[in-house]
C-alpha cells in the first residue's frame, strides 16, 4: 500500500511538472549587459514640418489653375480651397456646405483623373529648404546625401537611414543601414533646422516647429505598431537626444514551439510576397487591408504595395468614421478575449507577432538654448533656427536572449530526480530490469536442456534411492583433516 501511494505521488508530480513546462516552455534572460554599442545599427530618423502644406507651393498651384482658365474663381479663393487637402492628413471630417471642392477642380485641371500622391508630395515643405546643415560621424555632409523624401505616418518627411527599397514596393530587399561609430554627441547625427514660419499654410498642431520620429531603420515609422519615439522640436532651441538600445534575439531551437507559445516570428519563417518579415510592416499592411475593405482606398501616406486606389477628399468621411478602429489595434486574435461585435466596430484584430530578433530604442531628451551650439551657427544669421542632435553615449548595450527552459536531457534529469526522491528510481534500474526480463524471456524461448529432459524421463521410470548423510560430511575438508591429525596424536 505504501509503495502504491508513493508511486501515485511520483506520477502526479511528474505530470504537474510537465504541464508547467508545456504552459511556459520559454524564458528570457540577460545574456550580457555590455554588448558593444558600435555594432548596433543607427536608428532611422524622420523629420516632419508641423506645417504640412507649404504656402509657396500652394500659391504656385493656385496660380497655375487660375491661369488655365478652367474656372471663374479668383486665385485667392482657389488657394483657400487647396487647404481642403489637409483633411487627408487627420481625417477629421466635419460636414460643410462646400459649393466648390478642390478635388473637382483638380480633376478638370488635369483633364481627368490625377495622382493625389504627386499633389500632396508637391505641396509638402521640401527638405532642401528645411535642412540647413547636417553632420554625422563628426563629418560634414550635404543634407541631400543623408536625407530622402519618403512616406511616413505624417505624410512625406525627410528621412535618415530609412533602409528599405521603396515606399510602395514589396519588402524583398533589405538595404544596409548605417551603424554607430562614435559614442559622443559630436559623433552622432546633428541637423540645423529652419521652420520657415512665413511659409505656414496648414499646420497639424497649434504650434510651430517639427515633429521628429525615431524608428527601426527597416520598419515603416508607425506609432500604432509601437517601437517608435516621437517628440517635437520648437524654433530657437537645441534638442539633445541621447539614445539607448536593448537587443533581443531568440535561439533557433524555439522554432519547435507554436507561435502562441513563443510569441514571435523569425524573419525567414513566413513565406509570401515579402521576403522578410517585420512586425511594424505587418501591422501597417493589416491596417491598409482593412481600410481597403471599409473604404475602398488607401491613404496616400501609407505604403501601397499593390497599387490600389488612393483616397481622395470624397473618401474622407469614411476614413473619419473608422479612424478610432485603426488606432486600436490588437496584434493577434488570441491575445485578448473578444466578441464579434467589438471586433467589427471598435478594434482592429491582426495576425502579427513580434520579431524573434529585434532592437528597441529608448531616448533621454534634454532642451537647451542655442548658446550651447553657437559654434555650429557662427556662419549663419540666427532667426528661428533650431539644432537637433541624436547620439549614443554608453558603450554597453543590454542583450536579451529567449531560449527553452529545459533541453531534453534536463527534462530527463528533472524526471529522474523526482523518481529518485519517491521510489529510489535511477537509470541503472532500467538496465537491470531489462537484463533480467531479457534472460527470463530467453530461457522461456529456449525451453529445458536435453540432459534435463533425459533425467526427468528416467526419474519417471525409477525411484531415486535414499542416501545416508553423515554429520562429518557437513564439515569442510580442512576441519575434518585437522580432527584426524588430532586423533592420531592422542588428543582424543
Amino acid at each position: 500500500m505504501v509503495y502504491t501511494v508513493t508511486v501515485s505521488a511520483m506520477v502526479y508530480s511528474i505530470y504537474c511538472t510537465y504541464l508547467e513546462f508545456m504552459e511556459k516552455p520559454l524564458f528570457t534572460s540577460v545574456e550580457t549587459e555590455y554588448f558593444p554599442t558600435y555594432q548596433l545599427y543607427f536608428p532611422g530618423v524622420a523629420i516632419c514640418s508641423i506645417n504640412r502644406i507649404s504656402f509657396r507651393s500652394a500659391t504656385e498651384l493656385a496660380n497655375e489653375i487660375f491661369a488655365a482658365n478652367i474656372t471663374d474663381l479668383p486665385a485667392d479663393e482657389i488657394l483657400s480651397m487647396i487647404s481642403q487637402l489637409g483633411d487627408l492628413y487627420d481625417s477629421e471630417f466635419t460636414p460643410q456646405n462646400r459649393s466648390n471642392r478642390i478635388d473637382q477642380l483638380l480633376t478638370v485641371y488635369h483633364k481627368g483623373s490625377y495622382d493625389i500622391v504627386d499633389v500632396m508630395k508637391r505641396l509638402t515643405p521640401q527638405c532642401s529648404s528645411m535642412l540647413l546643415k547636417c553632420r554625422f560621424h563628426d563629418k560634414e555632409w550635404n543634407c541631400s546625401e543623408l536625407f530622402t523624401f519618403r512616406k511616413t505616418q505624417d505624410g512625406y518627411c525627410c528621412t535618415f537611414n530609412y533602409a528599405t527599397k521603396g515606399d510602395d514596393t514589396h519588402l524583398d530587399v533589405k538595404l544596409e543601414s548605417m551603424k554607430v561609430e562614435d559614442l559622443t554627441e559630436n559623433g552622432g547625427l546633428l541637423v540645423v533646422l529652419d521652420p520657415f514660419l512665413d511659409d505656414y499654410f496648414y499646420p497639424i498642431f497649434p504650434s510651430a516647429g517639427w515633429k521628429v520620429t525615431i524608428f527601426n531603420p527597416h520598419d515603416y515609422p508607425d506609432t500604432t505598431s509601437g517601437g517608435v519615439i516621437d517628440f517635437l522640436v520648437s524654433p530657437r532651441v537645441h534638442r539633445s537626444v541621447q539614445l539607448e538600445a536593448i537587443m533581443f534575439y531568440s535561439a533557433r531551437r524555439i522554432m519547435s514551439h507554436s507561435l502562441e507559445k513563443r510569441d514571435c516570428v523569425f524573419e525567414d519563417e513566413l513565406t509570401g510576397p515579402q521576403m522578410f518579415y517585420t512586425y511594424s510592416n505587418c501591422i501597417v499592411d493589416c491596417k491598409a487591408l482593412d481600410m481597403w475593405k471599409m473604404c475602398g482606398c488607401i491613404p496616400f501616406f501609407l505604403p501601397n504595395r499593390e497599387s490600389k486606389k488612393v483616397c481622395n477628399l470624397a473618401d474622407v468621411p469614411c476614413l473619419s468614421q473608422y479612424k478610432s478602429k485603426w488606432l486600436s489595434v490588437v496584434p493577434h486574435g488570441n491575445l485578448y478575449d473578444h466578441d464579434e461585435e467589438i471586433e467589427k466596430t471598435n478594434t482592429l484584430y491582426c495576425k502579427c507577432y513580434p520579431e524573434c530578433s529585434d532592437v528597441k530604442y529608448n531616448a533621454k531628451m534634454a532642451m537647451f538654448g542655442l548658446e550651447h551650439v553657437s559654434e555650429i551657427l557662427r556662419d549663419k544669421e540666427v532667426k528661428n533656427q533650431s539644432v537637433m542632435t541624436i547620439y549614443f553615449n554608453n558603450y554597453g548595450t543590454i542583450n536579451l536572449k529567449q531560449d527553452v527552459i529545459y533541453r531534453w536531457y534536463e527534462l530527463m534529469g528533472e524526471a529522474s530526480g523526482i523518481c529518485g526522491i519517491f521510489v529510489g528510481f535511477s537509470l541503472i534500474v532500467i538496465v537491470e530490469f531489462a537484463y533480467f526480463v531479457g534472460l527470463f524471456v530467453l530461457e522461456l524461448l529456449k525451453g529445458p536442456a536435453t540432459s534435463d529432459r533425459d533425467g526427468n524421463s528416467a526419474a519417471g521410470k525409477r525411484t531415486t534411492p535414499i542416501q545416508k548423510i553423515y554429520w562429518g560430511e557437513l564439515y569442510s575438508y580442512a576441519r575434518t583433516t585437522k580432527n584426524q591429525r588430532d586423533r592420531a596424536r592422542g588428543k582424543y
